[in-house]
């Protein structure tokens, strides 16, 4: 876990990221915000492809609930 300034973070956000560390943001001392790498593999990670797949089809947040619905209900009854 590294802890960054806002100011070493903003300017160096690219690297910090591509780093894939756990890094606390810190302002004047004070923790203001925790960034942590998405974990492979995870029902984390699952639920944000299938956010981004029905993103890129221009499919509305209220179809996409209705249809994962529709997908419980198909399997689970």
């Amino acid at each position: 876990m590294k802890f960054i300034g806002v100011r070493e973070f903003k300017q160096g956000a690219v690297k910090y990221l591509n780093d894939g560390d756990e890094i606390v943001v810190m302002k004047r001392k004070k923790p203001i915000a925790r960034v942590v790498p998405v974990k492979e593999k995870t029902a984390e990670m699952l639920l944000l492809e299938i956010g981004r797949v029905f993103n890129d089809a221009g499919i509305s947040k209220k179809e996409a609930l209705k249809a994962l619905d529709q997908a419980r209900k198909d399997i689970y009854g």
